[in-house]
């Protein structure tokens, strides 16, 4: 059974201002056409994306118990202030997490998703991950987690307007090593590329992520001097407007 996390009140607007600072720098290599669609009058439609992934680590932030605030400061550190793209978005006992939130279309599979009862032949019933992240950043990840929003992405119901993600389970690289590259899913689909597919029924519940051993590839955490650069210190002014505005 999937996990549900309430997303903090801030967290999508700290997740579009993320997305614009770091837009002149780099942009979304992976645009999502259907959801494009939804949102192209908001003024956030060119950071569907980004805006998706930041809510994804504020929300398995607080599933692992760790202060998404300070995940945010190390994300920067990691960035070196965001002029470029992280390796990985968290850090949780030393290993690095890649975090995937997926929209999944209709309420049905939503459902069917969420409560483990989706089989590999139906549609959105196998979790992917493409070759192209595979090969460029696989060897940064030690664990890629699963997840999605609180319902189906709509008209009815945009980004702006998740108030909470639902994680799904989880898979170590090295369970994911077993899994050949394919174009076709079990349900007959063809993939635009090849990708890693695995059954939804294949992931490890997500409460077992709070028990992974330690991967020892962090040493320390906080490299606090690189948050004294000029341009880190005006990012974080600008994210504590924000949360000064819900009162944190």
């Amino acid at each position: 059974m999937a996990k549900r996390i309430d997303l903090p009140e801030w967290a999508f607007d700290v997740a579009w201002k993320i997305s614009e600072l770091r837009y002149s720098n780099f942009k979304n290599r992976f645009r999502n056409t259907k959801l494009v669609k939804f949102h192209e009058k908001e003024e956030y439609s060119e950071h569907i994306e980004s805006i998706l992934g930041y809510l994804g680590d504020i929300g398995c932030a607080i599933f692992l118990n760790l202060d998404p605030k300070e995940v945010i400061k190390q994300m920067l550190i990691d960035t070196d202030c965001l002029r470029h793209r992280d390796t990985h978005d968290l850090v949780y006992n030393s290993c690095n997490l890649d975090i995937k939130i997926e929209d999944y279309g209709s309420e049905k599979i939503h459902k069917k998703i969420i409560e483990g009862t989706i089989t590999k032949e139906e549609p959105y019933g196998c979790r992917l991950i493409n070759r192209k992240q595979w090969e460029e950043n696989g060897e940064n990840i030690d664990y890629y987690i699963f997840g999605t929003t609180d319902l189906p992405l709509s008209e009815e119901h945009k980004l702006h307007q998740v108030k909470s993600l639902y994680f799904i389970g989880f898979l170590s690289k090295k369970d994911l090593e077993e899994y050949p590259f394919s174009q076709y899913t079990p349900a007959n689909k063809k993939l635009h590329t090849e990708a890693k597919i695995i059954p939804n029924n294949k992931l490890k519940n997500i409460e077992l992520l709070k028990q992974i051993p330690s991967c020892d590839r962090h040493t320390s955490t906080y490299e606090n001097d690189k948050l004294k650069d000029d341009k880190c210190q005006e990012i974080l002014l600008q994210l504590e407007k924000i949360f000064s505005k819900f009162r944190i």
